[in-house]
C-alpha cells in the first residue's frame, strides 16, 4: 500500500515540480522592479533548487523496477521534502501585505492554484497533503493579517475556510484512493490465485481449457489438449473453433454424434451458456468422444467469446454404452429384452396408427424346460436357452424383431407384412425349429414351443398386446403344447371370469360361504350306503353355479388350495360325525396340498375338532401326486397312515397308472375310474382289466370301489367280478347333508335310480 502511494506521487513528480518552477518564475517577473525584488529573487531560487533537486531524484530512478513494498522511512521522506518545499512557499503569501493590487491578484491565484493542486497531488499520501496546505494557509493568514484594512482580515478567514474545504477534499480523496488500491490489489492477488489454480489445473488435471473470440477463432487452449492431439498451439491458436477440431467424416459418425455437434453449434450462434456437450473427434485414426462445458463472455454488454473447459469421456461414454446395453439386452442370449421389447412394440404401434403397417406379437413358452433345468442343471440350461436364441433368429425374417422377456419366455415382432397367413407359416416354422434335437455339451437335448399370437390394431396399446398374446399361449399349453394358438375375444372373457373367480373365491372361503355336496359309496351286493364323498359346491352370487373343475385348479395355482382343503376337511368330519358309526366321509385331497406343511396339522384339528375317528376318514390322493413325488409326500402318506385315517388312490386308470403304485405305499382302497365303466357290460376287454385290477387288489386286501355306476347292468357285471363298492348315478347324484341323512335312514338305496335321485 505504502509502495502504491509513494508511486503515485513519484508520477506525478514532473509537472508537479514544473508548475513551483513556473509559478516562482511568474512571481519574480511581477515583482521585478519592486523594493522586494532581491527578496523575492532569492526566494524563487530556492523554490527552484528544491524543484530540481526533486527533478533530478526522479530522473535517477524512473528506470527502477517499481518497488513492491515501502517503509515508512520512505513516506517520511516524502513528508519531509513537502515540508520543506511548503515552507519556502508559505514566504509568498506574506509578500501580500506590501504588494500593490495587481501583485495582490496575481500572489492570490498562485497562491489558490498551489493550495488546490498540491492538495490533490499529494492526497495519495495523507500527511504531506496535511503539510503542504497547512503551511501555506499559515503563510496566508500571517500576510493577509499584516495587510491593513478589514478587507484583508476577511479575506484570511476566507482562506482558512477554503483551506479547510480543500483539506477535507483530499482526505476523501485519499481515502478513495486507498480503498481503490486495496480493490487493485485484492483483485490483483486474486488474479495471480486463479492463474496459480489454473497453471495447476493445466499441469495435473485431465480436464482442458479452451477459449475462443467472438468469432469461434481459438484465443487458448491446454497444452495438455495439444499433446493429446500433436500439435503446437500455432496450429490452433486464430484458427475458428470447428476448423481446428479433428472431426471425423460423416460416414464415421451416428445420428446422435451429428445431432450433437448441430445442437453445440446452435448454442453458441445463440450465446448461450452450454454443459457437457458431447462430441465426437477422429485422433489418430481412432474416434474419441469429447464433454465441451463453455460460458460466453460479454464486457459492457458487447459478446467476447467463449471460455470454457474440456475432457475426454471416450471411457465414460463407452461404459455408459455398456450399462445401456445392459438394460436393453439379454446377457444370457445376447438379444433385447423385456424393456426393449416394450418399446420396439411401441414405435410398431407408431408405425401401424401414421402409416398403417400391420404387425403381430408372439409369445413363446418351452414346453419341458424345466425337466432339462432340473435334471441337467442350470449352466446346460442356459446352453440350450442361447441355442434357442439362436434358432429364432434363423427362423424370423430380417425386419422381425426376437427378444427373451425371462425364464424359458421369448417373445417376436413381426412387422409388416403380417398377414394372418405369414404368420401362420413363421409360426409352424417356429414350431417345427424349436422341437427339433438340440447338441448341448452333455449330450442330446429336446423341448418344444407353445406360441400365443396376437394381431394389433389402431386400438392396441403395449399392455393389451402382451395381455392378448399371453392369453393365447395360455390356451395354446392347455390345450397339448406344441402348438401356435390366435388371440380371441372370447379368452379375454375367460381371463376377466377367471380373474373375478379368483379374487371372489379367497373372500369366499374367509367367509364361509361355499359348500359341500356329498355323493354316496354303496356295496356293490347289498346296495347298503358304507359312505360318503365330499364334494365342494360354490353358487356365485353373480356368475351362477361355479364347476369345482373350475375353481379347484384356480385355487391351486394361486395358494389357496390348503385354505380351500383345510375348510373342507373341517365340514366334511362336522356333517360325518352326526353319521351311525359305520359310515365313513371321503375328502379329495390335491398333490399341491403335499407341498406344504400344513396338510397333516390340517387333519388332526378337523378330528379333533368335529370327534370324528380318524378311521371313519377317508383321503383320496391321484395318481398324478407320485409322478413327481418326493421323500415328503411318502413321509406325509405314512403320517396320516399312522394317524388312523385311510388313504385311497383316486381315478384309477385314467391317466399314467402303475401296479407299481400298489407296491410303493399300502393303500386302503383303490377306486377304479369311470372310463373303464362305459362299456364293461358289453365290452369284455374292459370287464377283463377291471376283474384283472379286482383280483390283485383281492389279494393286497385292499376295498376295490369303481365310480360312475349309471346301469343296472353295469352294477351287474361288477358284482360277478367280486367289486366291494359301487359309486355313481345309479345310486344318488351329490345332494346336500340333510338329504344324506335322508339316505341313511334307508340304509339300503338299490331303487335310488328309479326314485329320482
Amino acid at each position: 500500500m505504502r509502495a502504491a502511494q509513494i508511486e503515485a506521487v513519484r508520477r506525478s513528480t514532473p509537472w508537479m515540480m514544473a508548475a513551483n518552477v513556473a509559478n516562482a518564475l511568474i512571481l519574480l517577473a511581477v515583482f521585478r522592479g519592486s523594493e522586494m525584488f532581491v527578496a523575492v529573487a532569492a526566494w524563487a531560487t530556492a523554490v527552484s533548487a528544491i524543484a530540481i533537486y526533486a527533478l533530478y531524484r526522479w530522473f535517477a530512478t524512473r528506470q527502477r523496477a517499481k518497488p513492491e513494498s515501502a517503509s515508512l522511512r520512505g513516506v517520511r521522506r516524502t513528508v519531509t521534502h513537502t515540508l520543506i518545499l511548503s515552507a519556502v512557499w508559505s514566504f509568498a503569501p506574506m509578500l501580500f501585505s506590501v504588494a500593490d493590487a495587481d501583485q495582490k491578484a496575481i500572489i492570490g491565484s498562485l497562491v489558490a492554484g498551489m493550495l488546490c493542486g498540491a492538495g490533490f497531488a499529494l492526497a495519495t499520501i495523507p500527511a504531506a497533503a496535511l503539510v503542504f496546505t497547512t503551511m501555506l494557509a499559515i503563510g496566508s493568514v500571517v500576510g493577509l493579517a499584516l495587510a491593513p484594512g478589514w478587507s484583508s482580515v476577511t479575506l484570511a478567514l476566507l482562506n482558512v475556510l477554503y483551506n479547510s474545504v480543500v483539506l477535507a477534499s483530499s482526505l476523501a480523496l485519499a481515502r478513495m484512493l486507498s480503498e481503490r488500491l486495496e480493490a487493485q490489489m485484492r483483485s490483483s492477488e486474486q488474479r495471480d490465485y486463479i492463474g496459480l489454480l489454473l497453471n495447476d489445473f493445466e499441469e495435473h488435471a485431465s480436464d482442458w481449457l479452451w477459449m475462443v473470440d467472438e468469432n469461434w477463432r481459438i484465443r487458448h487452449v491446454s497444452s495438455r489438449l495439444l499433446e493429446a492431439l500433436g500439435a503446437t498451439e500455432s496450429q490452433f491458436v486464430g484458427r475458428s473453433l470447428l476448423r481446428a477440431l479433428p472431426l471425423p467424416d460423416r460416414g464415421q459418425t451416428s445420428d446422435k454424434d451429428r445431432d450433437g455437434l448441430r445442437e453445440l453449434v446452435l448454442a453458441m450462434r445463440a450465446r448461450k451458456p452450454f454443459r457437457d456437450r458431447e462430441l465426437v473427434v477422429s485422433i489418430g485414426g481412432a474416434p474419441r468422444a469429447w464433454s465441451l462445458t463453455a460460458t460466453p463472455v460479454f464486457e459492457a454488454g458487447a459478446f467476447r467469446g467463449y471460455r470454457g473447459v474440456g475432457r475426454d469421456v471416450t471411457q465414460a461414454r463407452e461404459a455408459r454404452r455398456r450399462i445401456e446395453y445392459l438394460a436393453r439386452y439379454d446377457v444370457l442370449t445376447d438379444i433385447a429384452n423385456r424393456a426393449a421389447f416394450n418399446d420396439e412394440i411401441g414405435r410398431a404401434l407408431y408405425r401401424l396408427r401414421k402409416r398403417g403397417e400391420p404387425f403381430a406379437v408372439l409369445l413363446l413358452d418351452l414346453d419341458h424346460f424345466k425337466s432339462v433345468n432340473d435334471t441337467q442343471g442350470h449352466p446346460v440350461g442356459d446352453e440350450l436357452l442361447r441355442h434357442v436364441a439362436r434358432r429364432l433368429e434363423s427362423v424370423v425374417r430380417e425386419d422381425d424383431f426376437v427378444a427373451r422377456l425371462g425364464g424359458d419366455e421369448f417373445a417376436i415382432l413381426l412387422g409388416a407384412p403380417a398377414t394372418a397367413t405369414d404368420i401362420e407359416a413363421i409360426a409352424a416354422r417356429i414350431v417345427a425349429a424349436i422341437a427339433a434335437p438340440y447338441l448341448l455339451s452333455v449330450g442330446e437335448a429336446v423341448v418344444g414351443v407353445s406360441i400365443g399370437v396376437a394381431c394389433a390394431s389402431a386400438e392396441s396399446d403395449v399392455d393389451t398386446l402382451i395381455r392378448h398374446a399371453d392369453l393365447a399361449l395360455y390356451r395354446a399349453k392347455r390345450e397339448g403344447r406344441g402348438r401356435y394358438c390366435f388371440f380371441e375375444p372370447e379368452l379375454d372373457a375367460a381371463a376377466r371370469r377367471r380373474h373375478q373367480i379368483e379374487m371372489d373365491l379367497r373372500e369366499a372361503i374367509e367367509t364361509d360361504t361355499l359348500s359341500l355336496a356329498f355323493q354316496p359309496l354303496s356295496r356293490t351286493a347289498s346296495g347298503r350306503i358304507v359312505g360318503f364323498e365330499a364334494l365342494a359346491r360354490w353358487r356365485h352370487h353373480e356368475l351362477g353355479p361355479i364347476s369345482p373343475a373350475e375353481f379347484i385348479p384356480l385355487a391351486e395355482d394361486r395358494g389357496m388350495i390348503g385354505s380351500l382343503g383345510a375348510w373342507v376337511l373341517m365340514q366334511a368330519c362336522k356333517t360325518a360325525a352326526s353319521w351311525p358309526e359305520e359310515v365313513r366321509i371321503a375328502v379329495n385331497l390335491s398333490p399341491v396340498q403335499f407341498r406344504t406343511p400344513r396338510l397333516f396339522d390340517d387333519v388332526r384339528r378337523a378330528l379333533h375338532a368335529t370327534g370324528l375317528a380318524p378311521q371313519r376318514l377317508e383321503l383320496e390322493v391321484t395318481e398324478s401326486l407320485f409322478l413327481d413325488a418326493t421323500p415328503a409326500v411318502d413321509a406325509s402318506l405314512q403320517a396320516l397312515r399312522q394317524l388312523g385315517v385311510r388313504v385311497a388312490l383316486d381315478d384309477f386308470g385314467a391317466g399314467y397308472s402303475s401296479l407299481s403304485y400298489l407296491r410303493r405305499f399300502r393303500f386302503d382302497k383303490l377306486k377304479i375310474d369311470r372310463s373303464f365303466v362305459d362299456s364293461i357290460d358289453t365290452d369284455l376287454a374292459s370287464a377283463a382289466i377291471v376283474g384283472s385290477i379286482i383280483g390283485i387288489c383281492g389279494e393286497l386286501d385292499i376295498t376295490v370301489c369303481v365310480e360312475g355306476v349309471e346301469t343296472e347292468g353295469q352294477r351287474a357285471v361288477l358284482e360277478r367280478l367280486g367289486c366291494d363298492e359301487v359309486q355313481g348315478y345309479l345310486i344318488s347324484r351329490p345332494v346336500e347333508a340333510g338329504e344324506a341323512a335322508a339316505l341313511l335312514d334307508r340304509r339300503e338305496v338299490r331303487t335310488a335310480a328309479s326314485s329320482g335321485f
